[in-house]
């Protein structure tokens, strides 16, 4: 009896284990930062060029 719970306590820490570093490796790559987006302005020639078009249509 004595070594059934030496094996059993032996498999529970292997799966707390497996559960911790799967823990920490999934939160490493969560916090991995985005690079920041590019935002794009219209500038003035564009805005000019789509009255133009739609003054054409």
């Amino acid at each position: 009896m004595k070594n059934l719970r030496k094996i059993i306590a032996l498999f529970a820490l292997i799966f707390l284990t497996g559960i911790y570093i799967s823990v920490q490796i999934i939160n490493g790559s969560l916090q991995k930062e985005m690079p920041p987006k590019e935002t794009v302005e219209i500038q003035k020639d564009t805005l000019y060029l789509l009255e133009a078009e739609k003054k054409a249509v």
